[in-house]
Parts: structure tokens; sequence; C-alpha cells
């Protein structure tokens, strides 16, 4: 590879002294018109020859290892396995094909989104988002290798997110609590009265009133409410791990199927979702005093503008 890159750097110096001669190009005889295109074969030959060179000298594993352990959103535990599956399917994919991952073109790049049909779309895009942002990363790190799939039309789109109808009263969320079986119940007044996600709700160890745990695979701490205290002292749930070993998936689908009988039977105006719990806790305390900043803190965001869009999704800002 050495010797190539050398070669074709002598022959492409030996190529522009010969052009420095040449005339304005309105001017060029068939024979320098020959040259200019031998020489413009000759530059991409030499382009590509670099180009794999670099390639040739990336540790492909060891920097998706160093992406997957360090990289912003791959900090959360389920965001990094989620991204190591889709980059191995991109990997037995361009093995399949016989591609190296590094050299994918566009073309390639869609191909491979395309050969994920049969998956749900949201599963498509998240793989998609996988690999987008390992080549964006990879790129700052090594110049020579471009993203492949930023612009990709490939992607499936997203569906219109349904309609946010939070409870609307105090009074609802009362009925919530006193009606769902007890366990579920003091979930649903630590999302309802903290606003936490109930993805956090597993981690939890509870001392003194005070709470600490994990949420995207951030730790999180801060003092919960009395009623939600109450609640889970009414579930008889023990402080250390009111919630240990319980699946966040399976307490949603057990809360939302608990309220969607409290709607059928006229308790409630809404079928509420568990998250519709933390969105009644967001405008509840942005109605406190409007500032974002406070409430995007209790709700732990990583910034000012995610609570933005979110209270504007709720309608409370504009």
């Amino acid at each position: 590879m050495n010797e190539l890159a050398t070669r074709a750097g002598n022959d492409i110096k030996q190529m522009a002294e010969i052009l420095s001669t040449f005339p304005e190009p309105s001017k060029w005889t068939q024979k320098q018109k020959e040259q200019a295109i031998e020489f413009a074969a000759l530059l991409d030959t030499a382009q590509k020859v670099i180009a794999a060179k670099n390639i040739a000298g990336i540790n492909y594993s060891g920097e998706k290892e160093t992406f997957l352990s360090n990289a912003g959103r791959t900090q959360s535990e389920h965001t990094r396995k989620a991204y190591r599956a889709g980059l191995e399917r991109l990997d037995a994919w361009a093995a399949a094909q016989g591609i190296n991952p590094l050299e994918m073109t566009p073309a390639q790049s869609d191909d491979f989104i395309y050969s994920l049909r049969g998956r749900s779309a949201a599963s498509i895009r998240l793989d998609a988002a996988a690999a987008s942002s390992f080549f964006t990363w990879i790129h700052r790190r090594h110049n020579a290798i471009d993203n492949p799939f930023r612009g990709s039309k490939a992607r499936p789109a997203k569906k219109p997110v349904k309609e946010v109808d939070p409870p609307q009263a105090a009074a609802e969320i009362e009925t919530i609590i006193r009606e769902l079986p007890a366990s579920l119940a003091a979930a649903a007044a630590i999302m309802a009265y903290r606003g936490l996600r109930a993805g956090a709700l597993p981690t939890l160890s509870i001392a003194g009133g005070k709470f600490t745990g994990y949420s995207k695979g951030k730790p999180i701490q801060g003092k919960l409410p009395p009623e939600a205290l109450a609640a889970i002292k009414a579930a008889s749930l023990p402080l250390r791990g009111p919630f240990a070993g319980v699946l966040p998936n399976t307490l949603e689908k057990q809360i939302a199927r608990a309220i969607k009988k409290l709607y059928q039977a006229g308790k409630v105006k809404a079928a509420y979702s568990a998250h519709d719990l933390r969105h009644y806790y967001a405008i509840t305390e942005y109605r406190k005093d409007r500032d974002i900043r406070r409430v995007s803190k209790l709700l732990g965001h990583a910034s000012i503008q995610i609570t933005q869009n979110y209270l504007e999704g709720l309608g409370e800002v504009e």
C-alpha cells in the first residue's frame, strides 16, 4: 500500500507539472484533453488508494467498543444494548455483502436499512440511528470516514404521536391512587406526585423520605412527597427496594389496564397511560411558578430545551 501511494504521488506530481504548461481549457488540443482526462483518472485512483490506506489503519472492532463505552447517548445501559445490537446487525449484513462497513456508500446504507424490513418501524429507526451515531462519532476521530447514513430517506417515517391527554385535576389522580391495587397505586403515586419514570422505579431505594436510583442510566436522587410515601406504606412495600425485580414495561401495562377499567366504569375522564401521570406532575409543577429550569431539574431532563419541547407538547407553553 505504501509503494502504491508513493508511485501514485510521483505520477500525480509529474502530470501536474505537464498541466501547468497548458493554456486555458478552451484552447486545449485533443492530446491535452486526453492528458487532462488521464490526470483526473489518476487523481481519483490516488484518492482511493490513500483512503484505503487510512481505513486499513483503523481498528474497527476497537473503535466500536470505545464508542459503545464512551459516546454520549450510550451512557444509558438500555441505549448501549440497543446500539450494540444494531451495529451487530450492520456487521452481519456487511459481511454477507462482502463489504467493509467503513467503506459503505450512501446507497449501501440505504440497502442495509431496506434489509431490516419485517421488523417494527421503531426498531429499524433505532438501528439506523445507532449506525449513524457511530459513523458521525468515528468521523471525528478519522476524517477519512464519512457518515453514509446521514440524510438517508430509507428510514421509516415516524407516525404522528397520539395526542397527549394527562389527568386534568388532582381529584382524578386521587381517584386513580385510591382505586388501583395497592402496589400499583404506590407506583402511580410516585409518578404523579414526584414525576419519576416507570423505568426508574425498580432501582429506587428510600431512606428518611429521600430516594436514590437510576433513570435512563443516570443516577437520580431527591425527596419523595408525603403522598407517595403514604402509598408505599399502605402497600406494605419495603423502602429499600419497593419495586425491585419489577419490569418497567410490565408495570406500565398493569397501570394502564387498571386505569382503563376506571375509565370504562366512568370514574376518570380518559384511559390514561402510566406516563400520563408524569405529564400531570410536569404540568402541576410548571403552573406553580412557570419556572422551566426548575421543572427541567425535577424531571431529570438533559437540557432546558427538552423541557421546553415537553411542555409545548402538553400545551403549556407556545
